[in-house]
């Protein structure tokens, strides 16, 4: 982020958040850096929803919005949708924010501040600013500057946790307190209660392992939640007092002169929500009135500092506690490895807990998520009552996850980010005792030997012999210099993300809200950002009532891919689907091509193949995994146990189920710990010890083995016609398109067929080879418009998927019927993407003044309808997909030479 900006605030808390408020309103413009991805954490994530007070300008106008839309009574709020009526405030006074960034350095002289150093998962980054802001809730920036060096930190203030109870039964009235400071309050909705408790220290570990027990005791004192279903609970504590203590208190700093507080630990205010926003909106006035600086001297604006170095080295550091993280920690623990687990956020367990995706589809069992789940079910009664949950209940996977942990001695840091790598440099010398050749790297290995975090009290350095990379986009190994690709290799789009909410089904049950939400890059915090906003905001409502209320947002946003870190070995889809089996095999995948979008012209010939041809979409597949896999190129040291594992594309839209991520996270932690202990690298394990742990836990049992789709050595001839089923036409097709070019001759027979269905998959399937065989029955389809589509989900009209054939196929002479989808108003989006795509293929220049004709038209379909997954009555996103049209006409003339 190059601009300049008046002010940053640091810390977007509800002081932070109100301070910036006031500054815009003020004519300033306004940056807003907060290391969660909401505002207004407080209330949002810690659910101090109580406005009582006196409030000031900013706090009316939240209450005033909050009132209009049906989220505030009796002085009480909704954390959905405050979080949503921040974001929206935010927007409407021009402020900038930026999400998932943590502060890491004030840049200053000896009495001006020039801006910020900031971390996140994109790496280090400087922001400036005339004027700059710490509303930090640990003082981040300000505990670095004279005289507040000596401070005083409240590691143990009492802080409180809420749990929240639906269906509660019954008259009582509420608030009660069953005493230990156990409290319980009634929400904005009917029926809903949340019990508020009292823990000795601010520690998001600590509130979870308390919470079985609260729940045992508010369901054996409280009749009327007996029954109830435990909905959701705080993402983490709120302190009751200020975790930082100075001596000195005053906003505006005594030495330099433009940086300013509006942190709780600054003023001698209550710590309540309105009292927070009330002292934010007087340092904003405050902050307004500074001049600031104008000048950045270069020699100033430079990196991090370092807060901590961890002394002792840990045998295994797992970076992500999500869905293959939180297993790889409990098994390189229980394997007897010093572990270390970082997670960015304060929740175990990834999508399926904290993203809000709690159900588990295709995959394969086995393992230690085994454990898991069993553990998971005796404990989901506490807290389901007597209401239905859809697949598992997420807050007691939180603490089944985090007990197992804890079991196994991991030491956790949650809200902590790996920001950058340390590495040395090693001979590229690496043997393996394998039978698997693990060829040299094409560059010189690098040692992975620390990573460098940030979190709320600042950066540090952990030191480990081998490291696992399950942060789901590969950050550490990217940081440590592995190659990779990025979405798919047509135009780099990734997979659709979502924005999941929890909600109550129809019979009262727990459910979700599981929809595309539109598309984002998750390697860059700045569009990870926006994609956070536009998701939250998709539930938006000029009025909520207790039929259309969310329960909460998923603090976790939906990311399906990213990067592919390129490793020893490439799983291809081809793999999958003829379940290949391979010598180094350390786990198994299985499921179907579950690709989220509708535009397959921009996809890979053997996923348009596969779906638009074949119709395939449904059919489940799956295969052997490869330890190479895991080992990317370039790195050593270091292990890949999330949906970032080396394999392309299409590969990954089977290979991305939270069954099968999590048996990769076992995989990773014993092959650390095994490493560890012998003193060498994952890459030099002997395979077969590896192998043998895993048999040995039944791991590789075979019943977990999946069958093969089509296997390979299926003949290759065209059955008779009595057996010309379509299953055997699409085997047949798939296995000539996987082999030699001459192997597709035999589906010639299919051309002369009565039925069009199985002209036009052979003539596809020719195409694949470039074989022309099937062109006239391919062109036949475009000019005639014919609209029989093949049986399966995902399909178009055959006369629409057969454009991509022709493409490539690369005959001139289908150049004139695709011109003609060009002019015609009754095509569809992808009609026409595929046809300027064909027309790239063809290579023909002459067509460039057609496409640029083709760009004028005013009346191009642009809306693209994207995918509702799971229980949601929501309208689908709608996404203005004219970008798509225009990118693929850019590279098309490009390629045929226009400038």
């Amino acid at each position: 982020m190059e601009k300049v900006y008046d002010i940053i605030v640091v810390g977007g808390g509800l002081s932070g958040f109100a301070c910036a408020v006031k500054s815009a309103q003020n004519g300033k413009s306004v940056l807003l850096v907060e290391r969660r991805p909401v505002l207004g954490w407080e209330s949002t994530w810690a659910y101090q929803l109580d406005f009582h007070g006196d409030g000031k300008s900013v706090a009316k106008n939240i209450i005033n919005t909050l009132d209009c839309v049906g989220g505030f009574s009796n002085n009480r709020t909704d954390a959905p949708i405050l979080e949503m009526t921040l974001d929206r405030l935010a927007n409407k006074y021009g402020i900038s924010v930026l999400l998932y960034s943590y502060p890491v350095r004030l840049i200053s002289s000896d009495d001006k501040a020039f801006g910020v150093v900031i971390g996140n998962k994109s790496g280090e980054h400087i922001l400036k600013a005339r004027i700059v802001v710490d509303a930090t809730e640990e003082a981040i920036l300000w505990k670095q500057t004279e005289p507040y060096k000596n401070y005083e930190y409240n590691e143990n203030v009492n802080s409180k946790q809420i749990i929240f109870f639906n269906h509660a039964e019954g008259n009582t009235k509420f608030p009660t307190s069953l005493g230990d400071g156990i409290t319980i309050y009634p929400s904005i909705w009917q029926d809903e209660v949340f019990a508020e408790f009292d823990i000795p220290k601010h520690d998001v570990l600590l509130a979870k392992r308390m919470i079985p027990d609260i729940i045992k005791r508010i369901r054996a004192e409280v009749s009327q939640l007996k029954d109830s279903l435990v909905s959701h609970t705080a993402n983490e504590p709120f302190p009751i007092k200020p975790l930082i203590s100075f001596d000195r208190k005053c906003a505006v700093h005594p030495k330099i002169s433009n940086f300013f507080g509006a942190g709780i630990w600054l003023c001698r205010s209550e710590n309540t929500v309105i009292d927070r926003i009330n002292l934010g909106e007087d340092v904003g006035n405050m902050a307004s009135k500074c001049e600031g600086v104008n000048q950045f001297p270069e020699e100033l604006m430079t990196g991090s500092i370092l807060f901590d170095t961890e002394e002792s080295i840990s045998d295994a550091i797992v970076v992500g506690g999500g869905t293959g993280g939180a297993i790889a920690g409990i098994s390189a623990g229980r394997e007897g490895a010093k572990t270390m687990l970082i997670e960015a956020s304060p929740i175990l367990g990834g999508i399926g807990t904290g993203g809000a995706i709690h159900s588990y589809y295709h995959g394969v069992r086995g393992g230690i998520q085994d454990e898991v789940d069993q553990r998971l079910r005796e404990l989901t009664p506490l807290f389901a009552g007597k209401w239905r949950i859809t697949g598992f209940n997420p807050e007691a996977k939180k603490i089944v996850l985090q007990q197992m942990l804890e079991e196994a001695n991991v030491d956790i840091k949650l809200n902590t980010v790996v920001s950058g790598a340390i590495t040395s440099s090693k001979k590229d010398d690496n043997k393996t005792s394998t039978e698997v050749v693990i060829h040299r790297a094409e560059e010189k290995i690098r040692q992975l030997t620390g990573v460098i975090a940030v979190g709320p009290n600042g950066s540090a350095l952990y030191n480990g012999k081998v490291f696992i990379d399950s942060t789901g986009d590969g950050d550490v190994a990217v940081m440590a210099g592995a190659p990779f690709q990025i979405g798919r290799e047509r135009d780099n789009l990734m997979h659709a993300y979502s924005q999941p909410c929890g909600n109550l089904a129809k019979d009262g049950g727990l459910s979700f809200m599981n929809f595309d939400a539109g598309y984002v890059d998750p390697t860059d915090v700045e569009d990870l950002t926006r994609g956070r906003r536009a998701g939250i905001n998709i539930f938006w409502k000029e009025k909520f009532t207790d039929e259309n209320r969310l329960l909460y947002i998923a603090p976790i946003i939906g990311l399906r891919q990213s990067r592919q870190i390129i490793g020893e070995y490439q799983l291809t889809l081809a793999d999958e689907i003829s379940g290949r089996q391979f010598p180094d095999v350390v786990s198994y995948t299985v499921a179907h091509y579950d690709n989220h979008g509708w535009d397959f012209e921009n996809d890979s010939d053997e996923a348009t193949l596969w779906v638009w041809a074949l119709g395939n979409w449904s059919k489940v597949f799956g295969c052997e995994v490869p330890y190479r896999c895991m080992i990317p190129k370039n790195v050593d040291g270091l292990l890949l146990a999330c949906r970032a594992i080396s394999m392309t594309y299409d590969a990954h839209m089977e290979f991305r189920m939270q069954n099968d991520i999590q048996r990769l996270g076992e995989v990773a932690g014993i092959s650390a710990s095994l490493s560890a202990k012998k003193g060498i690298t994952p890459r030099e394990l002997d395979i077969k010890e590896l192998q043998s742990i895993l048999k040995e836990k039944g791991f590789l049992d075979e019943k977990y083995r999946p069958k093969s789709a089509i296997p390979l050595d299926k003949p290759l001839e065209l059955p008779a016609s009595s057996e010309l089923s379509n299953e055997a036409i699409n085997d047949l097709i798939w296995l000539s398109t996987s082999q030699r070019p001459e192997s597709a001759l035999v589906l010639r027979g299919l051309l002369n067929s009565d039925n069009p269905i199985v002209r036009f998959k052979s003539s596809s399937a020719l195409a694949v080879h470039g074989l022309s065989d099937g062109f006239d029955e391919l062109f036949k389809n475009v000019t005639e418009r014919v609209e029989q589509k093949v049986e399966g989900a995902k399909t178009v009209p055959i006369w629409q998927s057969s454009i991509p054939f022709l493409g490539m196929i690369g005959d001139k002479r289908a150049i004139p019927a695709i011109l003609g989808i060009l002019k015609d108003k009754n095509a569809n989006l992808d009609a026409l993407i595929a046809s300027v795509r064909a027309l790239e293929r063809i290579g023909d220049d002459s067509v460039i003044p057609a496409l640029w004709e083709f760009l004028k038209r005013d009346d191009l379909p642009t809306e693209r309808v994207l995918q509702i997954s799971t229980g949601t009555t929501l309208n689908p996103v709608v996404d203005d997909a004219k970008w798509q049209i225009e990118i693929a006409v850019a590279e098309t003339m490009l390629k045929l030479g226009s400038t």
